[in-house]
């Protein structure tokens, strides 16, 4: 099969690419480039750099076959990354020994070190440079002044409501980070704040990215039938939930993947759970059939370790106590617990604490990470639509 084999590597560097993250995926479609087709090739690249930096898994057609391309391009840079630890290593043992000494210098840590601060070094050039409100970023929540508050909260930017009142109506002006984002009158303070954070928020979806968590992502259901567990993955059509522009997406597509599950007979999961437990797995409890505490702390360690964040959905078939001994576990290892419903319907919700604002950018905005494309939506600022053009304006949630 003939194709063009005359197009320029350099042109996919993308502008916040580390320099790291961007030559070992240079290197990959350098030697490769004469075997492959361009646009099958980047996606090649884009998946070796995204196992190698992300840890993240595709098929195993895929892997097998990126594991075979990348393996003297892998052994290169890992090389590369030993000496360099190594020198690392060295000198921060010079600087442990002149703190010992009284030599060393201490530092302030600044709201920047903290997630709502700026893209660390290997986004390149800060992605939150130059944008009005700083290092705000705007988490859509029920209503306009929940949204402004909690994002403020998370990012570790001051937000201030500052009132005034003249002979005819109220006014209350809104600060975001030391800035005017917004100010609203009317005849009452209540309605003039509601104003005030409606014109804010029109403000601040402008001028700031924005994160709007998706209504119904994939989740991890677990249901309990005896002594017996079993856990699968909720999710909605792969068609309408994978971005088809997507690395991997792309990738299963080429390799001749036409949707639903993996394998000859199409029997695989689309996104397989098994790495939590075993389907079918015995010895959920004692005797009595109460819950195995080992067993579960084992799942939920599982889970935090992995880089999966799904919720993890636990039926109403586990009982009462049960659930609060669920509880406790994940309070214990630093997961969010949340039981809802009445009985007999109470289900329990599990799911990773909050995940910083900016590595969400990071993962839809670069990485394309299918499960957090599935989670949130990402909008850009207006200064910055044209960087991002995929990631346009949606709308705002009613007051």
């Amino acid at each position: 099969m003939s194709f063009n084999k005359n197009w320029n590597i350099d042109s996919y560097r993308t502008e916040y690419e580390s320099e790291e993250h961007w030559q070992l995926r240079r290197r990959f479609m350098e030697v490769h480039k004469n075997k492959f087709p361009e646009d099958e090739l980047v996606c090649l690249a884009q998946v070796f750099t995204n196992v190698e930096f992300m840890g993240c898994k595709y098929p195993d057609e895929t892997m097998r076959l990126v594991g075979e391309l990348s393996q003297d391009v892998a052994k290169e840079f890992r090389e590369g990354r030993a000496k360099k630890i190594k020198r690392t290593f060295v000198k921060a043992s010079d600087a442990a020994e002149a703190r010992a000494k009284g030599s060393g210098k201490s530092r302030t840590f600044s709201h920047a070190d903290r997630e709502g601060g700026p893209p660390r070094k290997q986004l390149g050039v800060s992605l939150l440079s130059g944008l009005p409100f700083g290092n705000f970023i705007l988490m859509i929540c029920p209503g306009y002044r929940e949204s402004i508050a909690v994002s403020g909260r998370r990012c570790g930017v001051k937000v201030e409501e500052k009132e005034t009142m003249t002979y005819a109506e109220k006014r209350v002006e809104l600060f975001v980070n030391g800035k005017l984002a917004g100010c609203g009158c009317g005849a009452s303070i209540k309605i003039a704040k509601q104003n005030a954070f409606e014109t804010a928020m029109a403000k601040l979806q402008e001028d700031c990215f924005t994160i709007k968590p998706k209504p119904n992502p994939d989740r991890i259901d677990i249901t309990k039938n005896n002594e017996t567990i079993l856990c699968n993955l909720k999710s909605s059509d792969v068609e309408t939930t994978v971005d088809p522009n997507n690395i991997g997406y792309k990738i299963m597509r080429k390799l001749g993947w036409t949707g639903g599950g993996l394998g000859s007979a199409q029997s695989g999961q689309k996104n397989p759970v098994d790495y939590l437990i075993k389907n079918n797995r015995r010895g959920l409890g004692n005797e009595s059939g109460d819950i195995n505490k080992s067993y579960f702390k084992t799942m939920l360690q599982n889970y935090v370790r992995s880089d999966d964040i799904r919720d993890l959905f636990f039926d109403s078939n586990f009982t009462k106590d049960e659930r609060a001994e669920l509880h406790g576990l994940a309070g214990t290892i630093g997961l969010k617990s949340v039981s809802s419903g009445k009985e007999p319907n109470r289900h329990l919700v599990i799911s990773k604490k909050d995940i910083s604002f900016l590595q969400i950018l990071q993962e839809i905005l670069f990485n394309r990470n299918p499960m957090y494309i599935n989670k949130y939506e990402v909008t850009a600022p207006v200064s910055k639509r044209n960087e991002f053009p995929d990631h346009l304006a949606f709308t705002a949630p009613a007051t």
